[in-house]
């Protein structure tokens, strides 16, 4: 039998039990969205103003490669002007089209002024005076937005203090994303956006500081859950009072708001400037130094076994009969592997001394291929054998022996 080693290692993560983070964060979603048209300056300053710790820019990529801040991947919701720049995806236009734009006519006609803003042109204004909440929305590998947003980071000194204060945290709903910036810098605080599932939480943990999920699947069990894991828990969005108290109650880490004026006088502490930030990082920097995760697990030798069942008899073959005989045994699979073919050499003719039948066996399987490891699963073989009646036939065993074959390309 043909054999290809392969190796597995089996990982669990053990951790203690953590208390609930200090530090408790208004995240202005999208802005003040509620009573400013989102993501725009008046948005942003507006949340500003009512106590938001972080603002929240979604990233979309032009046609000519800039991040530009809006939610949606088109421009028809939320944005207003000619048709030929205004109307379509965002990644059909270029900035100069964009900005043609009203991203504030469709909330009211004192706001037709505003324009959809660069990243950029966020970083301008703000500075480091601000926390920034950025996501990495629908991203293609193709538009290169995770490189484009950490140049921007560092050409306006905010990976630095992204790291050791908070004010940058990046979020997403695709894993992959954040996987590749993590890979770029495993430094870097990220966020994971997805449903409130205990199960997952651990991996999300091997490259996030934390998980936004939807608020209504959020209960006291998850947040306890996550928080074991050294996991800050910021919901979205969260509108009316009596969620964000509840949702206070469970000891959440902060929570999207378009109304950051609702939330603000009902957090604990109420952060100057950037402090929330800083103490969420801190919060975590703590968790940390308690909780220290292991590992056990073990390994997984290189295995493919092949075991052939009870040897195959078409019983007697009767002269001057034309019969298809046929005749089956199993082959036991157990395969370590990434993948496995099972196959026989050419099977050839039964032969009898120096006589051999006319027409060769044939060998049929109930199963040929695998895509990942298996284990002790029964494969049924078939083998057909065609006699003509007028086929001479001599007296004796007729025999055939096969090479049967469990082989890998993926160990």
């Amino acid at each position: 039998m043909k054999t290809k080693l392969a190796f597995g290692l089996l990982m669990l993560s053990l951790a203690a039990p953590a208390q609930a983070a200090a530090a408790q964060v208004n995240i202005g979603h999208r802005g003040a969205s509620g009573t400013r048209p989102e993501h725009t300056f008046a948005a942003y300053d507006r949340a500003l103003e009512l106590g938001a710790d972080y603002i929240e820019q979604d990233l979309q990529v032009t046609s000519d490669g800039v991040l530009v801040v809006m939610h949606d991947t088109t421009l028809n919701r939320t944005v207003r002007g000619p048709a030929e720049n205004c109307t379509g995806a965002v990644d059909t236009k270029t900035l100069a089209q964009i900005k043609t734009c009203s991203a504030g006519a469709w909330f009211g006609a004192e706001w037709e002024g505003e324009k959809i803003p660069t990243l950029e042109e966020v970083f301008q204004r703000y500075g480091k005076t601000v926390n920034y909440y950025i996501e990495t929305k629908s991203p293609d590998p193709e538009d290169k937005m995770e490189e484009r947003l950490l140049a921007l980071l560092d050409k306006y000194d905010l990976r630095e203090s992204a790291v050791s204060d908070w004010q940058v945290l990046i979020q997403s709903f695709s894993a992959d994303s954040l996987r590749l910036i993590h890979q770029m810098d495993e430094r870097l605080p990220l966020i994971f956006l997805g449903g409130a599932s205990i199960a997952n939480l651990p991996a999300v943990a091997e490259y996030a500081v934390g998980q936004g999920p939807s608020s209504g699947g959020v209960t006291q069990a998850f947040v306890d859950a996550a928080h074991a894991l050294c996991l800050s828990i910021h919901p979205y969005t969260v509108n009316d009072v009596a969620t964000m108290q509840r949702l206070l109650g469970y000891g959440v880490d902060g929570m999207f708001t378009n109304f950051p004026e609702r939330l603000d006088p009902l957090l604990p502490v109420r952060w100057n400037d950037r402090d929330g930030a800083r103490a969420a990082a801190a919060d975590d920097r703590a968790c940390h130094a308690r909780v220290k995760r292991d590992a056990v697990g073990g390994t997984v030798p290189a295995t493919l076994s092949l075991t052939m069942g009870a040897p195959a008899s078409f019983g007697a073959f009767v002269p001057g009969v034309a019969r298809e005989y046929t005749a089956s045994t199993t082959a036991n699979v157990i395969s370590s592997a990434a993948d496995a073919t099972l196959s026989v050499s050419t099977p050839g003719h039964l032969t009898n001394g120096t006589f051999s039948l006319a027409s060769p066996v044939q060998v049929e399987f109930g199963k040929t291929t695998w895509t990942g490891p298996v284990s002790n699963e029964s494969v049924p073989v078939t083998f057909k054998q065609t006699i003509g009646a007028g086929e001479a036939l001599r007296t004796g065993n007729y025999t055939k022996t096969l090479t049967f074959t469990l082989s890998t390309t993926t160990p």
